[in-house]
């Protein structure tokens, strides 16, 4: 064994050996809901989505190119990618033990938890761990020699990088804030420029598209209040992400937080920027452990120095690592295999409810409420492409902007929700098992969506008026009259204090009216106009929150 290890093989043999499980795994593990969202992102190739940019989309397409169907044709290329990642990532270790701790980085690897996972999922992260690697290569040879081969690197890894994730542009301004000497070099900027032309088609699909992700991202996806856990939480994530190893990694990048390597600042840059940025997000909303994992890198490479140069750390790490090793091969046997645990995780029982929900419709059409992750599960596993609505106070998705879930007719669908609350009845539940139940509402009558079906206000504010019928100037290009009178119109007012009053409203050719009574301390701040072509479908976002105010 000790010859094995100490061999030049040894690594190829670990990058090998570790893609064959990756694609055992993936093989044998069913999708999570977010893959499967993606998964209908690459059914419909775009330069953008609504929650992210293109990356993902394209590692599933390629995966397809492999694999036609089942879940290899989603996870395939991921498996591959993580290999080169690792392989990347030994690249940039530059001491002069390294080929003699060969084993040690590989411990540091499969032993930094969530990194790992990414060879057997497809999520935005996968590409992003890819690119910021290669962006780090590219920055590495760059403060070697400065060549042409240098910046085409840092142009590639750093496009790609935003084409992953939007976190990406973290990563490049801490690693230029590591250094701004850079900005002197001219080279550096039209590095910059090629990064802006090759990003430029998803900037010209997010203008021509209203900017869907900034909105959702910066300003619908806010808490409504903060809670400690936002930021207690956070902290907890910096561990996670990590794994049991995570008193060794930290006290690694502690010990050589004065190191003056130009590459290893920028790597506590990214280290430190991204703790920092995220503490002061989680005041805003909940941090999810994701958004943080770009720390990993540097915390393999920093405390793989630091071990080198500090042997008697050894054997408390290696304790750590054989402990996280035999609980990470556990996990990933029950991951892989429902029922051998009580509790399903998130990727158990997923074909079985989609089986179970199919059989129940029948030639019946499905109309999901307010779940992107379930319409998406039912669309990979059932092979039928779905419907899907967002009542007006749930988060939007990408299915408000698939042209075919935009523009359609439904006769007698079938209602689907996973909360029983928000369907009028229920004639049907499908059970998920310990994930909870799908109840149904199978209604007579039409269901019509049309993105013709929008509303503009034509004042900038409207003057709201106590004890009073009030009227809202709206423009829309609806021709269908008889459409217009199948709307079942409310108005959704929101106050200072982000408190909301709803108003039964009808439509006027180019006037929507309705009456408000005594508010009683209630101050309007915003306005919105929601309807349904069907009353028991909850009503659906009908035009764009305005402004507005109450009359003295």
């Amino acid at each position: 064994m000790k010859s094995i290890v100490n061999s030049k093989y040894f690594f190829p043999l670990f990058l090998i050996l570790l893609t064959l499980i990756n694609v055992i795994q993936a093989y044998s593990t069913e999708l999570l809901a977010d893959e499967a969202y993606y998964w209908a992102y690459s059914n419909n190739l775009s330069w953008g989505y609504f929650d992210h940019p293109p990356m993902v989309a394209i590692w599933i397409s390629i995966s397809k190119l492999f694999f036609s169907s089942g879940e290899l044709s989603v996870r395939f290329f991921s498996s591959i990618t993580l290999t080169a990642t690792f392989y990347i990532i030994w690249r940039l270790v530059n001491h002069p033990k390294k080929r003699e701790f060969t084993w040690l980085f590989v411990l540091l690897l499969v032993t930094t938890f969530l990194f790992n996972v990414y060879g057997f999922i497809t999520v935005p992260d996968t590409p992003l761990m890819f690119f910021a690697a290669l962006f780090l290569l590219g920055y590495n040879k760059y403060l070697e020699e400065k060549s042409t081969i240098s910046y085409a690197i840092l142009a590639l890894g750093m496009a790609g990088m935003l084409y992953s994730k939007y976190q990406g542009i973290l990563i490049i301004f801490f690693v230029l804030l590591s250094n701004l000497k850079v900005l002197k070099d001219w080279k550096i900027w039209v590095t910059a420029v090629v990064t802006v032309l090759l990003f430029s088609p998803h900037l010209y699909w997010q203008f021509v598209n209203d900017f869907p992700s900034i909105k959702y991202h910066l300003v619908e996806r806010s808490s409504k209040k903060y809670r400690i856990d936002f930021t207690t939480n956070h902290f907890l994530n910096l561990i996670a992400i990590i794994g049991l190893t995570f008193p060794i990694v930290y006290m690694g990048f502690y010990k050589r937080f004065k190191a003056k390597d130009q590459f290893e600042k920028a790597l506590r840059f990214i280290v430190l920027g991204f703790a920092i940025f995220f503490f002061f997000s989680s005041f805003k909303n909940h941090v999810q452990a994701q958004w943080v994992v770009p720390i990993s890198i540097p915390l393999i490479l920093i405390p793989f120095y630091f071990l080198i140069e500090h042997p008697k750390f050894l054997k408390a790490f290696k304790i750590l690592a054989s402990i996280t090793i035999v609980v990470t091969i556990a996990l990933r046997f029950i991951i892989a295999n429902d029922g051998i645990i009580p509790k399903q995780f998130e990727m158990h029982g997923n074909k079985e409810w989609v089986d179970r929900l199919d059989k129940e419709l029948g030639d019946k059409t499905p109309l999901f409420i307010n779940s992107y992750q379930n319409t998406s599960t039912y669309w990979f596993y059932s092979g039928k492409r779905p419907y899907q609505i967002n009542s007006w106070d749930s988060r939007k998705n990408q299915y408000d902007i698939y042209s075919y879930n935009m523009n359609f007719n439904i006769e007698n669908p079938v209602l689907i929700d996973f909360r029983r609350k928000n369907l009028t009845r229920v004639t049907d539940s499908v059970s998920k098992k310990n994930n909870g139940f799908l109840f149904l509402d199978s209604v007579t009558g039409n269901y019509s969506k049309s993105s013709s079906l929008w509303f503009e206000f034509t004042d900038e504010i409207i003057n709201l008026k106590e004890n009073s019928i009030n009227s809202i100037n709206i423009s829309h290009e609806v021709t269908d009259a008889k459409l217009l009178s199948h709307l079942d119109l409310e108005v959704v007012i929101t106050s200072t204090d982000k408190q909301r009053k709803i108003f039964k409203a009808n439509l006027e050719e180019q006037k929507v009216t309705f009456s408000i009574s005594t508010l009683d301390n209630f101050i309007p701040s915003k306005i919105q106009i929601i309807a349904t072509t069907l009353k028991a479908v909850k009503p659906i976002r009908m035009s764009t929150i305005g402004k507005a105010k109450l009359e003295n």
